[in-house]
């Protein structure tokens, strides 16, 4: 009864519609595919060489206690970008000394730290101070050799300027001398002045027509950096004695440079207000500073009166040290008026 109602159904289905199915019925699922639809072969990346190196500029996480990894020898292999931004990429030694200079401490281009500088030996740090100091003391020599033998020149050329505008000045103005009385004896050519000015010129035809210093009062360290300087207590130019002039040898001027090229009978002219004195050479010696007794009257003969007008000279022997004097001794020759032109000593020039 029920297969007839099926059937029944079947045959009177045609454009019926059906009822809805129960939902508790189960529907069975349709049966899989026998074949796939045809599909794209996968692609696969070209194989990719390992990096044989890191770059320099990466830091590579390590344990602590670990130890850095030995690199063969060689010139490590860097991109060819790194390569053209980094000046401390050196392999071949191919960089200036100046480029190389500045390269990092490390592969990784990490800076030492303060750790890793107060492990370094104590003696290369010993030696590079040592070093800078040596530096810097060459430099100050330096400095000390140009100031004495260059500026201290510039100096004193300023200050004989100044003393020889005065010392004409005071020429100029100078009052007549008095006549002589009979109870004094001839009055001074020269009048006394204060230390440091400007006493007489001194004029060496030996040295040039240009050598013409103006010698001050007193030989102090101030007094002869201004020029030439008299020896106080003795004999003023051309009076019976010895009248003793000292002068620097290498600096502030050189006033008294060539001294050693003098010879014997060299004329020697010490011109004042109104009259030459001429001297001539006599003898040249070489003594120890300490020796006064060439500064005496009469020279190497102390207590001995004086009888004639000597001149000497000294400075520092040899050039560039003080350890010994040389003395020349002039005796005077011929005194001359200002008035009636140079001497013949100077004529010749």
């Amino acid at each position: 009864m029920g297969g007839g109602s099926t059937a029944a159904g079947h045959e009177e289905g045609k454009g019926v519609v059906l009822p809805a199915p129960d939902p508790l019925t189960l529907l069975p699922l349709p049966d899989p595919p026998t074949e796939l639809p045809p599909a794209d072969p996968p692609t696969v990346p070209p194989p990719v060489d390992p990096p044989t190196d890191l770059p320099t500029d990466v830091a590579v996480d390590r344990p602590a206690d670990a130890r850095p990894t030995r690199r063969p020898a060689g010139p490590s292999v860097v991109p060819r970008a790194r390569q053209a931004v980094d000046p401390h990429h050196d392999p071949g030694g191919r960089l200036p000394a100046r480029a190389r200079r500045g390269r990092r401490p490390d592969q990784a281009g990490r800076p030492y730290s303060s750790a890793a500088l107060a492990a370094r030996p104590v003696g290369g740090r010993v030696t590079r101070g040592l070093g800078e100091i040596m530096i810097t003391a060459g430099v100050v020599v330096v400095l000390f050799l140009v100031y004495q033998l260059w500026i201290t020149d510039i100096l004193a050329a300023r200050t004989q300027s100044d003393l020889r505008r005065d010392l004409t000045t005071a020429w100029a103005h100078r009052p007549p001398p008095p006549a002589p009385t009979g109870e004094t004896g001839p009055p001074r050519a020269v009048p006394p002045v204060d230390l440091g000015e400007g006493l007489a010129v001194l004029r060496v035809p030996r040295f040039g027509a240009d050598y013409a210093p103006v010698i001050v009062e007193g030989v102090s360290a101030d007094a002869l950096r201004r020029g030439p300087g008299h020896f106080p207590g003795t004999a003023m130019p051309g009076e019976v004695g010895n009248f003793v002039v000292s002068g620097h040898r290498t600096t502030y001027g050189k006033p008294f440079g060539r001294v050693d090229e003098l010879r014997v009978g060299d004329p020697i002219v010490v011109e004042v207000a109104d009259r030459y004195f001429t001297y001539r050479v006599t003898r040249s010696e070489v003594v120890d500073p300490h020796r006064l007794d060439v500064t005496y009257p009469v020279p190497e003969h102390p207590g001995i009166a004086p009888t004639s007008a000597i001149m000497t000279l000294t400075t520092c022997h040899p050039r560039f040290s003080a350890r010994s004097r040389l003395i020349v001794f002039a005796e005077l020759d011929q005194t001359t008026d200002r008035a009636d032109g140079p001497p013949p000593a100077l004529a010749d020039e």
